[in-house]
């Protein structure tokens, strides 16, 4: 009975916000699924792609107990630790949304 008590506790926010990617020579294909693959990221929607050079901009929701600038920066290092070909993030922080 208490660990569901403590389950009912936790409390959880998704947010969204436009993340734009800077991938390296590699390019951007398939990385969709690799950010997907991101802990707390529930949904990746690639919004366009410059593949002259070498960047996305991708509409991603997160799930985190976090603040929203707290999860986007875990969010950002998380991926630019695991994935080499990705040079760089920046998060569109005005265009984050608690869902």
């Amino acid at each position: 009975m208490k660990l569901i008590q403590l389950l009912l506790e936790l409390d959880f926010n998704t947010y969204e916000a436009m993340v734009q990617v800077q991938f390296g020579e590699e390019g951007i294909s398939e990385y969709d699924d690799a950010l997907r693959a991101l802990p707390g990221v529930t949904t990746v929607t690639r919004a366009s792609e410059d593949s002259s050079n070498n960047r996305g901009t991708y509409k991603v929701k997160i799930i985190s107990q976090k603040d929203a600038i707290t999860a986007f920066k875990a969010f950002k290092d998380n991926a630019t630790a695991k994935y080499d070909n990705i040079i760089a993030i920046k998060v569109g922080e005005q265009t984050i949304e608690e869902k």
